[in-house]
């Protein structure tokens, strides 16, 4: 049994098939997806010896090896699809996979389309391979399929690939040729030959003269493999799909910017070449942007305005405000000064609104709509001030004529019935307030921001439309955020579109920022009587930071201005097509259950709810504790030398526990202060005592010795007032009861605990 299932050539066949698909690592992100490529061919090798134990033929060999991967694949990707959307998932997961070969550049991100796809392919080639080489015994052909899956990473990477993948393979062919040649000729006849001229004793059969010719030739063949392509002129590279390995050199190329935007497509990974730098008296800058406007329709942005009707500008002199924008005493001004920028004309990565502009020698406009301005060629270098939003120049007294608005109005038609229930249950007492719970609410940790879609969820037996599809799965990037909310404020009454551009980035050492093509972003603009369009960031996560300061101090519900019914109601009804069929079960077996009339220990589940309500009551009171202990050895250790960074290393401990996390590397407090600023949504106050702290770090710090000790006690109550005030009441307990720092002390002790034993045995043997 164990000579059927050939055992050796089928470790050769799986061997082969490794060192074939090793280059891909050179084509694509991460390396979970290699690990599950590997198990796959281990799988359908193992399935192809298994089924040849059984003396079944080949074809019915090959059927089951091609069946069995079709099943695992089925359940790795689509398990929850077994139903009448098995299909539909699968389409959108070959149209994901499609998508990413044809957009993405060297090297691409596996998302789940691609990975089911390579599930299929690669080990879908091993089959192949282990076909020939084993279950047809032809190990000569088994290199055709081995090549392919070479191949895969060679047409695509854009680049030559390193000799020894090359090398490699072709040793791991040849190994397989030559033990499964052996085998072949050991097995045409049992009769002894008789050699005509003189042969070692253990080589009756003659296979030496044949291994020496073989090894001649493979050598040969290897050589020249090398040797030639050094001669041959070099086409450009063939992809999948004219796009997978498009990737920008990092050189100083032009940027280009893409004004096309579709909410039902996967973001794809672009070139991580520099667009600009710049330098800023803004400590926590807004996005810069492109353009502003567009036409929403059929799940796709587009129709954004360009460089017409421009209003000529001047350089230096002061822009008019912008369109419904009042000048407020309050207002400030920040200066930003750009270098290296490579974005082609006539486009200009500006914050919004701009003050004035200075673009040197060049002729510039800006569009009387959206303030943007324009350039007649491209710019290196260019200077701005920009004006921060303030809310209190908001009038929530004043009307707008929506004639002037018309499109900036319009519900998408496919997704209105349930964008208005959601708008209306989100509420609000003005367009402000209302705003601010819709920004609130798509931040809150309801939703998840993903490069990666969901896939397209069916109601009714229909397919949802893509913006839909988002409010159902909660998942989605920057384009389905800011659409989502464009259209909840449109079904409110408030004017919106769409903006496009670039997340500023994080300063450098010398607090200069470098905006990247991966930092290109959406966001939407309101219009508020009073403020003009304004700019909110319904994104959540760390990319986007916090959201705009003017937006923070709404007086509203607890946890950040949620209204009361919008947690419990919007989520529930609008997953709830979603779930369903993964619920179903559940209710059933439940149902099940309570028709049988099965027992139900109801002591043992008092027993072990006692045990649970225990346990979690000994943590509320042991993790505070260590928290605690932790704060005072820290205070103790600093307290006599440098009390004040004695208070920041306990505010910043403090702060953790509240879910913002120190730096993970050491700071300037200039750079700390603006770590924070981006990652707590601190009021007014909040930020006046943050700055004011870390300017009393920074005179400690670099103080001369024996100057007098200071301390930032009042300013540290005030910022985590200010973080708590942003927090809904579950944080906070959480904050109290399981505080961060705590659980840190704990897990450090369990380690330490747990080395014990190994710290003495290592003392014994040592003795």
């Amino acid at each position: 049994m164990i000579a059927r299932a050939r055992w050796s050539e089928s470790g050769l066949a799986l061997l082969g098939s490794v060192v074939a698909l090793w280059p891909l690592t050179t084509l694509l992100e991460g390396g979970s997806w290699l690990w599950a490529l590997l198990v796959l061919c281990a799988f359908v090798g193992l399935v192809g010896a298994g089924m040849r134990t059984t003396r079944a033929s080949a074809g019915g060999v090959l059927a089951v090896q091609v069946l069995a991967l079709v099943a695992v694949v089925l359940l790795l990707n689509v398990h929850d699809h077994l139903d009448s959307t098995l299909i539909s998932a699968i389409q959108d997961l070959v149209q994901e996979a499609h998508d990413t070969v044809r957009q993405s550049s060297v090297p691409a991100p596996v998302t789940p389309g691609l990975l089911m796809m390579l599930e299929l392919i690669v080990p879908g080639l091993a089959i192949g391979t282990d076909f020939l080489a084993v279950t047809a015994r032809q190990p000569a052909l088994a290199g055709v399929p081995m090549m392919v899956i070479y191949m895969l990473s060679t047409s695509n990477s854009g680049a030559a690939l390193n000799p020894v993948f090359f090398i490699l393979l072709a040793v791991a062919w040849l190994t397989m040729l030559a033990h499964g040649s052996g085998v072949l000729v050991r097995s045409w006849s049992s009769v002894r030959a008789r050699a005509l001229t003189p042969t070692l004793h253990e080589d009756q059969l003659g296979l030496t003269g044949l291994a020496s010719a073989a090894r001649a030739l493979g050598i040969a063949t290897i050589a020249l493999a090398l040797i030639v392509p050094v001669f041959l002129p070099h086409p450009d590279p063939h992809y999948f799909a004219k796009g997978l390995g498009r990737g920008g050199s990092g050189g100083s190329g032009v940027v280009a910017f893409s004004t096309t935007v579709n909410l039902a497509k996967d973001l794809r990974k672009t070139d991580g070449s520099p667009v600009l730098t710049f330098k800023t008296t803004d400590l926590s800058p807004p996005p810069l942007r492109v353009t502003a406007g567009g036409i929403y329709s059929d799940g796709e942005w587009k129709d954004f305005p360009g460089p017409s009707g421009l209003i000529m500008g001047t350089d230096g002199k002061p822009l008019p405000p912008p369109a419904g924008a009042a000048r407020t005493d309050s207002a400030y001004v920040e200066h930003l000064q750009v270098t290296d920028n490579t974005m082609t004309a006539p486009n200009v990565p500006v914050p919004f609104p701009i003050e004035s502009g200075d673009f040197g020698q060049t002729k510039w406009g800006y569009s009387p709509t959206t303030q943007q301005p324009y350039v007649t060629r491209s710019v290196k270098s260019y200077e701005l001030d920009y004006r921060i939003p303030q809310q209190d120049a908001y009038q929530p007294g004043r009307r707008i004529d929506r004639q002037q608005f018309g499109s900036t109005l319009q519900v998408d038609p496919k997704s209105a019935a349930r964008v208005r229930a959601l708008a209306g249950r989100l509420g609000g007492k003005n367009s402000f307030d209302q705003a601010v719970r819709i920004q609130d609410y798509l931040r809150s940790g309801d939703f998840v921001y993903s490069l990666t879609l969901a896939p397209t969820q069916r109601v009714d037996g229909k397919k949802l439309d893509p913006l839909s599809n988002f409010l159902v799965t909660k998942k989605g990037y920057c384009t389905q955020f800011a659409t989502a909310m464009i259209m909840l404020a449109r079904a409110d009454g408030i004017p919106a579109r769409m903006a496009l551009g670039f997340l500023p980035g994080n300063p450098a050492a010398n607090d200069t920022y470098t905006v990247m093509q991966s930092s290109a972003h959406a966001w939407p603009e309101l219009y508020l009587p009073g403020m003009g369009w304004t700019r909110f960031e319904p994104t959540p996560g760390d990319r986007t930071g916090a959201p705009p300061s003017y937006t923070t101090a709404v007086t509203g519900p607890a946890g950040g201005g949620h209204a009361p019914s919008a947690k419990s109601t919007a989520p529930k009804s609008s997953s709830a097509a979603p779930s369903s069929s993964s619920a179903a079960p559940s209710r059933s077996t439940a149902a099940r259950t309570a028709a049988g009339g099965q027992h139900i220990d109801w002591w043992g589940n008092l027993v072990i709810a006692l045990l649970v309500l225990a346990v979690g009551l000994l943590g509320a009171l042991v993790l505070p504790l260590l928290a605690r202990r932790q704060r005072e050895s820290i205070s103790a250790r600093l307290r006599e030398h440098r009390p004040v960074e004695a208070q920041w290393q306990v505010l910043q401990s403090r702060l953790g526990d509240l879910g913002i996390p120190p730096p993970q590397e050491e700071r300037s407090p200039r750079a700390t202060e603006r770590y924070y600023r981006s990652r707590a949504a601190l009021p007014p106050a909040g930020l006046e005592a943050l700055h004011s702290a870390m300017s009393t770090l920074e005179q400690e710090r670099y103080a001369a010795p024996g100057t007098s000790p200071s301390t930032i006690d009042r300013q540290s109550r005030l910022i985590l007032d200010g973080v708590r005030r942003q927090q809904s009441w579950p944080q906070r307990i959480a904050a109290a009861v399981l505080p961060a720092s705590g659980r840190a002390v704990f897990r450090r002790g369990v380690a330490r605990i747990a080395r014990g034993p190994a710290r003495l045995f290592g003392i014994h043997r040592r003795r």
